[in-house]
């Protein structure tokens, strides 16, 4: 499998489990260091991997609420063992632009830094 396949594997799971509220979903393809940041409610915020997750958790899934999967990776580049991949994500009402950075570590592609933003209509 080409690592750009690999990545491509990684954020269907990793959309997958955004879909579903799957949080062990999601501790499996991010670093447990891993930071996510975003600007959705008008100021930075920096949270580790699993504040993310557990927000995540917590909320209704898009699934549950019957809204259908509307989630894709615009761009995927890979250079080596580092890996970054722009995506569009719909849900809950609101549509997001996610920058993600992955490194492959022990053979694994892994998230270790999620960017994202809320895209006004």
């Amino acid at each position: 499998m080409s690592s750009h396949d690999a990545v491509l594997g990684v954020m269907h799971a990793y959309f997958d489990s955004i879909y579903t509220g799957n949080a062990d979903g999601l501790r499996a393809v991010f670093l447990a260091e891993a930071k996510v940041s975003d600007n959705v409610q008008g100021q930075l915020r920096v949270r580790s991997a699993e504040e993310y997750i557990e927000a995540v958790a917590s909320r209704k899934s898009p699934h549950a609420l019957g809204e259908r999967q509307t989630m894709s990776a615009i761009s995927i580049n890979v250079l080596d063992g580092v890996a970054s991949v722009t995506a569009r994500v719909e849900m809950l009402g609101q549509r997001y632009f996610n920058v993600l950075s992955l490194l492959r570590h022990n053979g694994r592609w892994l998230i270790v830094h999620k960017l994202f933003g809320h895209i006004e209509s």
